[in-house]
């Protein structure tokens, strides 16, 4: 039969079908068809005869044609499972792209862990020594002097101090 043809019986075989109401009784019309209408189940005898099929012939091809449909249910299953497994991997790779932004989202921003105040008023000519106890007591009077009218002691103090010279 042509590809295409069979669409041409399906209105009909399809109102037997609901008309029986089952697969059981309508395979039933359709080999009673076959047995009345048809020599289908006719055995041809002698080779002189004109109708009918060699023992085992008519058996061998309705098994034909059921493995070919069966054959085809199978490659349409496991197609419609892949597709199926498909669907639901990248439904799965969504929602775990999904939980990661929102995740993304919900995490704060760490706090810093320490704090630099830098004096941008301090002159940056080399290198200074990070303040011990008499360096403190020099950024402590740097301070109080800023609130220090000029030419008071606390200006005196302020002296920047090098690095001791290295041995050569």
């Amino acid at each position: 039969m042509e590809p295409g043809a069979a669409e041409l019986y399906d209105q009909a075989l399809l109102g037997i079908l609901q008309h029986v109401g089952n697969v059981q009784d309508f395979l039933r019309v359709l080999f009673g068809f076959l047995y009345r209408k048809t020599d289908f189940y006719r055995l041809l005898r002698h080779p002189s005869d004109r109708m009918g099929f060699p023992p085992g012939a008519a058996q061998a091809l309705v098994l034909q044609v059921f493995k070919t449909f069966d054959r085809m249910a199978r490659q349409d299953d496991e197609k419609r499972r892949k597709e199926l497994e498909e669907k639901v991997r990248r439904k799965e790779e969504e929602a775990a792209t999904a939980v990661a932004a929102a995740t993304a989202e919900r995490e704060p921003v760490p706090a810093p862990v320490q704090e630099v105040e830098v004096d941008s008023t301090a002159d940056s000519g080399g290198p200074q020594e990070p303040p011990g106890p008499q360096g403190a007591e020099q950024e402590v009077a740097h301070r109080s002097g800023e609130a220090e009218p000029p030419g008071t002691d606390a200006g005196a103090a302020e002296v920047p101090r090098r690095p001791p010279a290295l041995p050569k």
